[in-house]
């Protein structure tokens, strides 16, 4: 057979034959479950020590594993941290969902405020580890992505947001920056402290503060 007959046999072969999907392995239990506690142990490390000063080694010695299964797993500190980001914020979207909209009333902001307080109480390491990181001046980039990822899901709220994150509006920007870093504050001394009067005076703060620029007041 020459090479013509080849081509023309394999291209009629091609559109007969029936397409073989590759076989798709099944979740693997094991690692999944490695992976959490490694972010588990990791998220506790960051919370007590600062990110900036834990390393791999006492990752993996926290969460009772070899080295070099932890660098199985994740590379970096930053890609634990982006891990952690990640679930934090799958978490977080289910609270947001539940943010009235489009122009909230003051109750309804207070209400929803608590809420997220409750929320943050269940994930206190990971709320303080994200809120801080995001503020600093080099922050790392897991933790840009969770703050841009917060405003995102709060501009499809309220639309206070949403006009402020357009180009040109530097002032209502300003006064947003302001208000989520009260919110953000106010959750973090909440999610470490509890139930308390000045808890609770911080997170009220916050909520006005939400209120007045979600009506312009301002």
């Amino acid at each position: 057979m020459d090479m013509l007959s080849i081509l023309v046999y394999a291209g009629n072969m091609s559109q007969t034959a029936p397409m073989i999907e590759p076989t798709k392995r099944p979740p693997n239990p094991r690692r999944k479950a490695t992976r959490s506690r490694i972010c588990d142990a990791a998220n506790q490390l960051f919370f007590e020590r600062g990110f900036p000063l834990v390393t791999m080694e006492q990752i993996a010695a926290a969460a009772d594993i070899q080295r070099s299964t932890l660098y199985l797993h994740f590379r970096e500190k930053d890609e634990i941290l982006a891990a952690i980001a990640d679930d934090y914020t799958a978490k977080l979207r289910v609270v947001v969902s539940r943010l009235p909209g489009p122009e909230p009333t003051r109750e309804e902001l207070r209400l929803w405020v608590d809420e997220f307080a409750i929320f943050v109480s269940g994930e206190c390491a990971a709320t303080e580890l994200l809120v801080t990181l995001s503020h600093l001046p080099k922050a790392p980039l897991p933790a840009v992505v969770f703050g841009q990822a917060l405003l995102s899901m709060m501009a499809e709220r309220l639309v206070a947001i949403r006009s402020a994150l357009e180009p040109g509006n530097d002032m209502a920007r300003a006064w947003m920056i302001a208000v989520m870093d009260t919110l953000g504050w106010a959750l973090c001394n909440h999610a470490r402290h509890g139930v308390n009067a000045m808890s609770k005076a911080r997170l009220a703060v916050s909520a006005e503060g939400l209120y007045r620029f979600v009506r312009g007041k301002y």
